[in-house]
C-alpha cells in the first residue's frame, strides 16, 4: 500500500516540479528517491538499473535522430527554405488560417513517419513566420504542432507508421490499419474539435493583448516585399520536406528500422538543402549552425532522457503491478478495462509507445483471451496511448518547451487540452462506437 502511494506521490512531486521549472534531471532524481523509499528497494541497483538504463537507453536509441532533426531545421532556417514555404502557404491559404496551415503541414510529415521527438525542429522555422504573418502569439505553437503530430496521426488514423500504432500489431494479431472506419471517425472528431479549441485560444489571447513575438534566439526576416526578393524558389524549397515524406514511406515500406529510416531521410533532406543553399550561407554561419544543432539536441534529448530514466525506476518496484491488477479488476466491459489499464500505464511512463509496449507485454494475451475483438482492441488501446501519456512530465513536451522557448507555465495548457482532453474524449467515444459494432 506505502508503496502504491509513494508512487502516486512520486508522479505528482515530477510533475509539479517540472511545471515549477525545476531542471528535469533533478526532478527526476528526486522523484526516483520517493520510490525508493516508499516502496523500500536497493537504492542503488534501482538508480542504476532502473533509471540510469531507462535514461541512456532513450539517448542511445534516439541521439543521432535528435541531432539530424535539429540541423535539419537549423538548415531549412539558414536557407531562407522555410521561410519560402511559410510564405507559400500564407499566399494560398491566408494569414488568418496560420493554424490549420501549422497543424496540417505538422500532420503530413508526421503521418509519412516522423517522429514527434523531431517533427518540431523541422516545423519550427516555417512555423515562425506563419505566426508572424497572423500574429498568433507563440506559446499556442506547442498545441498546435501536437494537434498535427501526438493526436489523430499517431493513435487514430489507420496506416500510421508511428511506434504507438505498430507495436500492438505485432501482438495483437492485427494490422496497423485495425478498425479503419473507427480509427477515421475519431481522427476528425480529434481534429475538428483541436482546430476549434486553438482558434478560440488564439482568439482569447489577443483580446488580453497576445501578439506575436519571437523567442529569444530567433533571427527572423520582417515580413514585407522587399524581404522576399531574395526568398528561394518554393518548389526548390519544399524539396527537403518531400524528401522527408518520401525517405519514411520507402524506408519502413523496405523493413528498415523506423529510426533509422527517419535519420536517413533527414540526412538527405539536410545535404540537400546544404548543397543548394552552399554558395549563400557563410561558413561562420555553417559553423555556428551545426554547432547550435548538436548543442539543442542534447539539450532536448537530455531533458526527455531524465523524465524517461524515473520511468525505468518504477516499472522495476512491485507497486506496479499493484497498477495493472487494479485496472485488470475493472468490471464490465472488457475493452472499457483495457482502456483504463492503458491510461495509467502511460500516465506512469509518461510515453505512449513505451506504455503500450508494456501493456501489449503484460497484458495483450489477457484481454485477447476474453474474446474481445482484437481489431477494436487495438485501435482503443492505440488512443488511449495518447491520452495521459502527455502530462507535465513527458518528453516530448520537454523537447516543445526547450525548441519553442517557453516555460511550462507559458505554453502547457494548450498541450494539456490538445493530447489530453481531447484523446480523453475520443477515446469514451470510441467506446461507444465499439459497442455499436463499428470497426
Amino acid at each position: 500500500m506505502l508503496g502504491t502511494i509513494g508512487c502516486i506521490l512520486a508522479i505528482a512531486l515530477l510533475i509539479i516540479t517540472v511545471f515549477k521549472g525545476l531542471h528535469p534531471l533533478i526532478a527526476g532524481l528526486l522523484a526516483t528517491a520517493v520510490v525508493i523509499v516508499c516502496c523500500q528497494v536497493p537504492v542503488w541497483d534501482t538508480f542504476l538499473n532502473g533509471y540510469s538504463a531507462g535514461m541512456t537507453g532513450f539517448i542511445k536509441n534516439y541521439v543521432i535522430m535528435f541531432f539530424m532533426g535539429a540541423a535539419f531545421g537549423e538548415f531549412m532556417s539558414l536557407s531562407g527554405f522555410a521561410r519560402s514555404i511559410a510564405y507559400k502557404m500564407i499566399d494560398i491559404f491566408g494569414a488568418k488560417r496560420g493554424i490549420l496551415i501549422i497543424v496540417a503541414t505538422t500532420a503530413i510529415l508526421t503521418y509519412s513517419g516522423v517522429s514527434v521527438f523531431v517533427v518540431i525542429f523541422a516545423i519550427y522555422p516555417i512555423a515562425l513566420y506563419v505566426l508572424q504573418a497572423g500574429d498568433i502569439p507563440r506559446r499556442l505553437l506547442p498545441g498546435m504542432v501536437n494537434l498535427g503530430a501526438g493526436v489523430f496521426t499517431m493513435t487514430m488514423l489507420p496506416g500510421s507508421p508511428a511506434l504507438t500504432n505498430v507495436v500492438p500489431a505485432n501482438y495483437l494479431g492485427t494490422t496497423i490499419y485495425a478498425a479503419p472506419t473507427l480509427g477515421i471517425i475519431l481522427a476528425i472528431v480529434a481534429a475538428v474539435l483541436g482546430l476549434i479549441y486553438l482558434e478560440w485560444q488564439a482568439k482569447v489571447w489577443k483580446k488580453n493583448g497576445e501578439h506575436f513575438t519571437p523567442g529569444s534566439k530567433d533571427v527572423m526576416m520582417p515580413m514585407s516585399g522587399e524581404s522576399r526578393k531574395d526568398v528561394p524558389n518554393f518548389f526548390v524549397a519544399f524539396v527537403p520536406v518531400a524528401i522527408i515524406f518520401v525517405g519514411n514511406l520507402v524506408g519502413t515500406r523496405m523493413g528498415l528500422n523506423a529510426t533509422f529510416a527517419v535519420c536517413i531521410s533527414l540526412l538527405l533532406g539536410i545535404l540537400y538543402t546544404a548543397i543548394l543553399s552552399w554558395k549563400n550561407i557563410s561558413n561562420a554561419a555553417k559553423l555556428e549552425g551545426i554547432n547550435k544543432s548538436a548543442a539543442n539536441a542534447l539539450i532536448s534529448i537530455t531533458n526527455s532522457a531524465a523524465i524517461v530514466g524515473f520511468a525505468g525506476a518504477v516499472k522495476m518496484v512491485p507497486a506496479f503491478q499493484n497498477f495493472l491488477d487494479f485496472a485488470t479488476g475493472i468490471g464490465g466491459s472488457p475493452l472499457l478495462a483495457a482502456v483504463i489499464s492503458m491510461d495509467i500505464i502511460c500516465a506512469i511512463t509518461a510515453s505512449s509507445s513505451g506504455g503500450i509496449q508494456i501493456w501489449c507485454e503484460l497484458l495483450g494475451k489477457h484481454f485477447l483471451s476474453m474474446g474481445v475483438n482484437a481489431q477494436q482492441l487495438h485501435r482503443l488501446v492505440t488512443v488511449a496511448a495518447g491520452t495521459l501519456d502527455s502530462l507535465p512530465h513527458a518528453g516530448p513536451n520537454l523537447t516543445f518547451m526547450t525548441v519553442c522557448d517557453l516555460k511550462f507555465k507559458e505554453g502547457y495548457f494548450p498541450i494539456f487540452v490538445i493530447t489530453c482532453i481531447i484523446p480523453m474524449i475520443c477515446q469514451f467515444l470510441g467506446l461507444a462506437l465499439a459497442g455499436l459494432g463499428i470497426c
